[in-house]
């Protein structure tokens, strides 16, 4: 039960993060190119830490890069990630992420992530 509220915390957060973030003014100081992110929710890995299932992939913010670098940055590396990762929840950065530093990953959205990883 404390599970399923933290994920319902989590996720009512991140919607009012988001809802935010549409309506500010882009910030971003990245070294990497502007980027897109998926929510998996639910993820299950096997003794390789290869993912064999999930419960639920979201497109976050239609594709479109988080607009806040401070957004960006905390769902990868703040509370926000650390959180999410913890109960089995990732932030997944989509093409053209790595760019400029490396080949973009090979998926855009959830549906290509998930044909990617077989799932």
């Amino acid at each position: 039960m404390r599970r399923i509220v933290l994920v319902v915390a989590i996720l009512a957060v991140l919607s009012v993060g988001l809802v935010g973030t549409a309506l500010a003014v882009p910030d971003h100081d990245s070294p990497f190119e502007p980027h897109g992110h998926v929510l998996v929710l639910g993820v299950v890995v096997d003794e390789f830490d290869e993912p064999v299932s999930i419960r639920k992939c979201v497109d976050l913010a239609a594709n479109q890069a988080l607009p806040l670098n401070a957004h960006h940055v905390h769902v990868h590396f703040g509370q926000a990630g650390e959180a999410l990762a913890r109960s089995g929840n990732f932030v997944v950065p989509v093409a053209p992420f790595p760019a400029p530093f490396d080949s973009p990953v090979p998926w855009t959205d959830c549906e290509s992530l998930l044909a990617f990883f077989g799932l």
